[in-house]
């Protein structure tokens, strides 16, 4: 027994989603140790990075779902002031100076601002090749 062609894409389209999961994770990670060396000075380990946005990304989506829910879905730019808040809790409590010690609240908020000004960055950039390819595309076809 055969299986559809909606069934193939669907499963081609969840594929495509979890390495796009994959690969911005990877990215996201690189983006704080980045960001991490700008402000601090040292670049942490890869994997604790990593560690770090997980957590994070976990944290936000508890935080993000308990505020949809007393907010009734109107706290958008409010869930973004608490992946800010939360991201540089983790940063604070996760990702250490180079003698060990943490690096303090205030400067793991700069660390937190760098990191998401790079991911708007990287974000505005794929956009525009995604726009680019897939305009291309379709207005190839005419």
């Amino acid at each position: 027994m055969g299986t559809s062609s909606l069934v193939a894409l669907a499963g081609m389209g969840l594929v495509a989603m979890l390495v796009a999961f994959v690969v911005g994770i990877l990215i996201a990670g690189l983006a704080l140790c980045v960001a991490f060396r700008l402000i601090i000075g040292y670049m942490p380990a890869y994997l604790r990075s990593l560690g770090v946005v997980l957590l994070t990304a976990v944290a936000v989506m508890v935080a993000s779902i308990v505020l949809g829910m007393l907010m009734h879905g109107g706290a958008s730019w409010l869930g973004v002031a608490v992946e800010f808040l939360v991201g540089a809790a983790v940063v604070n409590y996760l990702l250490l100076s180079e003698n060990g010690s943490r690096i303090g609240y205030g400067k793991a908020c700069l660390v937190q601002l760098v990191y998401m000004v790079i991911g708007f960055v990287l974000f505005v950039i794929a956009a525009a090749i995604l726009a680019v390819i897939f305009g291309t595309a379709i207005l190839g076809t005419h």
